[in-house]
């Protein structure tokens, strides 16, 4: 489907909420608050629901303080930013009732959402962020952006393109960006709060992180892993851990880099990222997850040595699938 079903959805509802994904990043937070912002400035109610705690880095941005954990509203549209529903976590899982009672639109940019988990579907790969696709759609439900809402979307913007550094920022992602930033968003203090602001114990959890990373296949395959006994250690949060994976990436020879995070005794979540010589999509897709060719993200129910024997078998047969394809 269309951004004008998605616009015309929005403009006939009444109560709108916002729902982030799990563990919420700039990109899901930035896009769900203003489409809350805009909500309230065509004169409806609105809210924004994440199942887990905005990072401390994102703490911030507008009336991200007020960010639900469930759902307060009658139900009537719900909006899922970012993925499609079933990355909603807790929302997803103990609000059935809720949400089966509401309309549920999706907006997200990611390759692996079919947008069948919604009545509406809007994705567009082509996009580097959902951020930029809400830029574009706020005007069109005849709201201005404003240094509040320009602030916010510009955070999902610097994050999902590590502050225009990675390729999937296009021109048409610079040029909506340079307007948020003509509209009032402070693109410096955005960049420092995502990646430079960072306290000592994230520091030394990075290190902890940095010290255990190996490679394989004559560095094609660099890997590192998150442990709990590590966050304990240094009294972080698994938040903590945020753009590490960027960090592990600029390893010259990698073409796979992964960063595995133990959440629990059997749980690790993996995020994926690529050189143009794999596809992050087909690593993660064989664990349920998806996202981008060249990011990706999935969760293995396994401990974190089968999670991470299992990962590196399937990053071994993408390479092995990429020099049969000549990349």
């Amino acid at each position: 489907m269309s951004r004008e079903a998605v616009v015309e959805a929005i403009l006939g509802a009444s109560r709108i909420t916002a729902i982030c994904h799990e563990n919420p990043d700039a990109d899901t937070l930035g896009s769900a608050l203003a489409l809350r912002m805009a909500a309230e400035r065509l004169g409806k109610q609105a809210e924004v629901v994440a199942a887990d705690p905005v990072p401390p880095s994102l703490a911030n941005l507008p009336h991200a303080d007020e960010v639900r954990t469930r759902p307060q509203l009658e139900p009537d549209l719900a909006i899922v930013v970012d993925g499609p529903l079933s990355r909603t976590g807790g929302v997803a899982r103990e609000c059935g009732e809720w949400l089966s009672r509401a309309r549920v639109i999706n907006i997200d940019h990611h390759v692996s959402n079919d947008g069948s988990e919604a009545a509406i579907a809007w994705v567009d790969p082509d996009a580097a962020a959902t951020c930029e696709m809400v830029a574009l759609l706020v005007p069109k439900l005849g709201v201005t952006i404003d240094q509040r809402i320009a602030t916010v979307l510009t955070a999902g913007i610097v994050q999902d393109t590590h502050t225009f550094a990675h390729p999937n920022a296009t021109p048409r992602t610079l040029r909506v960006a340079a307007d948020l930033v003509a509209a009032g968003a402070p693109l410096s203090a955005i960049h420092r709060s995502i990646y430079a602001d960072k306290p000592f114990s994230t520091l030394a959890l990075w290190g902890k992180i940095l010290a255990g990373a190996e490679q394989m296949r004559d560095g094609r395959i660099v890997h590192a892993s998150m442990t709990l006994s590590m966050l304990a250690e240094t009294g972080t949060q698994p938040v903590a851990s945020e753009g590490f994976i960027d960090l592990l990436a600029g390893t010259r020879t990698a073409d796979v880099t992964l960063l595995f995070k133990e959440a629990d005794a059997n749980e690790v979540r993996v995020s994926v990222r690529t050189s143009s010589r794999a596809d992050a999509v087909a690593i993660t897709s064989a664990f349920g997850g998806g996202g981008h060719a060249r990011a990706a993200g999935c969760t293995v129910m396994a401990p974190l040595a089968e999670a991470r024997h299992r990962v590196l078998d399937e990053c071994e047969r993408e390479l092995q699938r990429a020099d049969a394809r000549g990349r």
